[in-house]
């Protein structure tokens, strides 16, 4: 099992609201698993894909794009880049709407 990290990391607002960083499926893999605040279909895909992506390098991007999915569904802010101290948002991934 050798991870290929996410050429740029995702950051996710967590519950409390400090921010994250993920670098990677294994980073994304430990917290769906273990600190998820709340369970839902897209959680159980991103788990999936981020240990397909553990297992075959090139699901890596597949696995980014099902935890952002994942954040959406739980409502946490997230993030792929922080330029100039701003960070580019995913759209529907706000917790005020």
């Amino acid at each position: 099992m050798k991870e290929a990290p996410w050429r740029i990391p995702l950051w996710v607002t967590l519950p409390n609201g400090m921010p994250r960083q993920f670098c990677g499926p294994y980073d994304a893999l430990d917290f769906l698993e273990n600190e998820w605040p709340s369970h839902g279909v897209q959680q159980a895909r991103a788990i999936e894909a981020c240990r397909a992506a553990l297992r075959h390098s090139e699901y890596t991007n597949s696995a980014k794009n099902s935890f952002v999915a994942a954040c959406i569904e739980a409502s946490l802010e997230c993030s792929d880049a922080v330029k100039f101290g701003y960070r580019v948002r995913f759209k529907g991934a706000s917790r005020h709407r």
